[in-house]
Order: structure tokens, then sequence, then C-alpha cells
């Protein structure tokens, strides 16, 4: 091979090389762009956080905010309270219709089965004994109340109209078990009363 070539076949290499070196670092260059430019267009479509609720809810208007006039408060109120006295009328209307299931062989069409099943459900310990209807009864009272103790009285006759709705309902009146439960969650309402002046006196 002679020198010419040799030098040819150098300066060929040379050249390869040089190429192959600058399509790399422009294919680089080319690949970061891209990257850099999908980048910058994912940050421009976020929206802005500029409000927390109007970033995850901004189509959605901020009732609850407004103000409500006297009497819409008390047509709110009004209506939490009735629908407190009807969950309590369904309440113990079934506590009642489990009572009255126990008494197989009465005039009601249940077999044995039914009627164990319902005297484990009043049972102690079961769905509807006194305790469990009560407990029920006093935690969704202190739920409406939001802790204002001036909200017992209105929470105790609601409890009174239930029970009196649900003994209507019934014929006239109520099994032995859910005078029981009335006579449970008044005590509760007592002691619950008796709680609140104590811290009000803490407090004082």
């Amino acid at each position: 091979m002679s020198i010419q070539n040799i030098n040819g076949q150098n300066l060929y290499n040379t050249v390869k090389t040089n190429w192959n070196t600058k399509s790399a670092a422009a294919e680089n260059t080319k690949e970061a762009a891209v990257e850099n430019g999908e980048k910058a267009a994912q940050e421009e479509s976020k929206p802005v956080r500029q409000d927390q609720f109007e970033y995850t809810q901004p189509q959605k208007p901020v009732t609850y905010g407004k103000k409500l006039s006297a009497a819409q408060l008390q047509s709110a109120e009004t209506q939490r309270m009735e629908s407190f006295q009807q969950m309590l009328k369904s309440m113990i209307v079934k506590q009642g219709e489990k009572s009255n299931l126990t008494l197989f062989g009465m005039d009601l069409n249940v077999t044995p089965a039914d009627s164990q099943r319902a005297a484990a459900a009043i049972a102690e310990g079961g769905e509807y004994s006194v305790d469990a209807v009560a407990t029920r009864i006093l935690d969704m009272a202190k739920a409406l109340s939001g802790g204002d103790m001036s909200k017992l009285s209105e929470l105790r006759s609601a409890v009174e109209k239930g029970f009196k709705a649900a003994g209507m309902e019934m014929g006239g009146k109520l099994p032995s078990i859910c005078n029981d439960t009335y006579n449970e969650v008044m005590k509760r309402f007592d002691e619950w009363e008796k709680e609140g002046k104590a811290g009000a006196t803490v407090t004082e």
C-alpha cells in the first residue's frame, strides 16, 4: 500500500470520526431540546395554583360562605330536627317490631327461626337492644347539637315526638323495650346536661 493511500485512509478515518462525534453531539442536543420543550409544555399546561380551593374545585361555587337570613337558618334547623325525629321514629318502630316477633304463637305469622333472630336482636349486645338504640339516638343528638348545649331542650323535644310518633304507628302503644329505651335516652340526656354545666363552670 502506498503512503498516499495510507494518508488518504487516515484522513478518511479522521473525518469520519469527527463527523460521527458532531452527529452524536447534535443528536444529544436535539434530544435535550425536545425533552426541555416537552417539560416546558407540561409546565404550561398545569393550572396555576393560586388558591387551594379554586385549584381542586375551580367550577364549584362556594355556597356555604353565603350569609343566610334568620328565617333561612330557622328553616334549615327545623328540617334537621324533623329528619332526626323521623330517623328516631323508624328506629324505635323497628325495635318494637323485633320485640313483637319474639311473641311467636300470639297471632303472629312468624317462624321459630324468625322469633329467635328477633330475640337476639333485642337482647343485650344486640343491634336493637336498649343500650344500642339509646346510644345511636344520643350520638345523633350530640352531632346535631354541634356542642351547643342550648339546643339540648330542642333535641329532647324531638326525641319525645319521635317516640310518640312511633307509638302511634304501632297502634297507640309501644312495647316495653321501647319504653325502657325512652327512659334510658332521657337518663343520658340528664347526664349530658350535667356534664355540660360542669364544663361551663370550669371554664368560667
